[in-house]
């Protein structure tokens, strides 16, 4: 087939995920070349004077009808066995983002999944395969049969006037009565051909290697983590407190992976899935459970004490606990907006909750433990009693500000949004406090003065963290 009789439709076959598979698929690209090159030079076959016992009527997968009478007895068979293919499946399709013709209109892919079963011994004098190879003792030319599969399915879009039964079809697939397959795809449009088809089209980047797929097949699946793991806990759950439920959802996860990263579709299926509104949406909730389980803890350290055996499952947290949780809880969403700052609302939702966390840590600016009933002796230090002193009194010129550097990498539209009112409470409590003017400072450049970033007249901005 050559470029000028089918210029812009090609064919993705097997995804090649190896270097071996790419050094198979250069070879059988180069045959291919060889064979188109010397096609050009020699006429078609003659159609056979005698009635073939090969039906010269198919009808397709999608219920359509070709008249394949011009053929010879091995083009039908591969016509019909494309055709009627119904182990050929669509992986995916895409647009070439590198590759236009000079009229402009980009080359199109389709990436197949044909199933292929190989049949030795028996009463089989040699070795078969369901593609056709060594039929007739020789292996089968079956690219065609893809071909005609996916102009077949291109040409069951179209418009009822277009489709006349039967229909004929070039020996070399590239046109279908006097239509081109490739100018239905620029008329209608891949995206909604594919989307009449049910087929994965390919829009967004792919991972660009096995662990950047991995990164991204266990993000998305942390959605529906057992214990309400947050994307980085789901990753690595090491701890020893890890249930066995997280730890087989896990194991769940890199299998998904593995499959993923030799099919592209399938991440593609799983991204439409839990797409990316979808994944943020659950990020933040969780976020939101985490930051009133983890006050909740703390205010049950404070009425019961530590854990006894009275109640061995009660979670709690004292002050220097809560104040690391936070913490965690901050580099979390920080991280989580790095990764998905192309969806929509993300800065605003992280926004919120940051805002929340801070609002509530300036709200617990005393000493936690003063009013106590239990029987130990609760810490003095205000280092250790108060939450308020662990996160913001103590900062000092050169440290991370708590919350700050998170809330910075916003937007400034998305601090603002909803949050006016909580932000000016949350300057007068930090004023009222006697926190740092430095810390001061830094929050009132992220509210007040327009594309500033904390800490941008104070002191030099430490080096944002990777995104991971």
């Amino acid at each position: 087939m050559s470029a000028e009789q089918f210029s812009k439709l090609s064919l993705g076959g097997d995804m090649v995920t190896t270097r071996a598979g790419a050094a198979r698929a250069a070879r059988a690209n180069s045959q291919l070349s060889k064979s188109e090159h010397s096609n050009q030079d020699q006429p078609l076959p003659s159609v056979e004077p005698t009635v073939s016992p090969t039906p010269s009527l198919v009808i397709s997968t999608k219920n359509l009808q070709y008249n394949v009478s011009a053929f010879d007895n091995d083009l039908r068979r591969r016509a019909r066995k494309g055709l009627e293919g119904k182990d050929i499946r669509m992986k995916y399709c895409a647009i070439s983002e590198d590759e236009e013709s000079p009229d402009g209109s980009p080359k199109k892919y389709f990436y197949l999944d044909d199933d292929i079963t190989v049949a030795i011994g028996g009463e089989l004098r040699r070795p078969r395969c369901s593609c056709g190879a060594n039929e007739t003792g020789i292996a089968c030319k079956h690219y065609l049969k893809h071909i005609y599969w996916v102009g077949d399915q291109i040409m069951s879009t179209a418009y009822d006037d277009m489709v006349k039964t039967p229909l004929h079809l070039s020996p070399d697939g590239s046109k279908i009565e006097d239509v081109k397959p490739d100018n239905i795809l620029d008329t209608k449009g891949l995206v909604n051909i594919a989307n009449d088809l049910k087929w994965v089209y390919r829009d967004d980047e792919m991972p660009e290697d096995d662990e950047d797929m991995r990164e991204a097949i266990t993000d998305m699946l942390s959605c529906f983590a057992p214990q309400e793991e947050l994307p980085g806990e789901f990753k690595w759950p090491e701890s020893p407190l890890t249930s066995e439920r997280s730890k087989k959802y896990q194991d769940l996860a890199d299998l998904i992976t593995e499959y993923a990263n030799r099919d592209a579709s399938l991440y593609l299926r799983v991204r439409r899935i839990i797409d990316p509104d979808f994944e943020s949406r659950v990020f933040f909730e969780k976020v939101d459970n985490r930051i009133e389980s983890t006050f909740n803890a703390l205010e049950e350290y404070i009425a019961k004490g530590p854990t006894t055996n009275s109640f061995p499952d009660a979670l709690r947290f004292d002050v220097p606990s809560c104040a690391k949780k936070l913490k965690a809880l901050v580099c979390a969403i920080e991280d989580f907006y790095q990764n998905h700052s192309h969806v929509e609302d993300v800065a605003v939702r992280a926004a919120g909750a940051l805002i929340k966390i801070l609002d509530c840590v300036t709200d617990r600016n005393e000493n936690a433990y003063e009013n106590i009933t239990w029987e130990w002796e609760a810490p003095s230090d205000p280092h250790q009693s108060n939450l308020h002193v662990v996160l913001i009194g103590a900062y000092d010129d050169g440290d991370s500000p708590f919350v700050l550097d998170a809330l910075g990498s916003l937007p400034q539209e998305a601090v603002y949004r909803n949050h006016w009112e909580t932000l000016q409470d949350i300057e007068k409590k930090l004023t009222e406090s006697g926190a740092s003017l430095q810390y001061i400072n830094i929050f009132r450049n992220i509210v007040y003065e327009p594309r500033k970033r904390p800490g941008s007249e104070v002191r030099e901005r430490e080096p944002k963290r990777a995104m991971q």
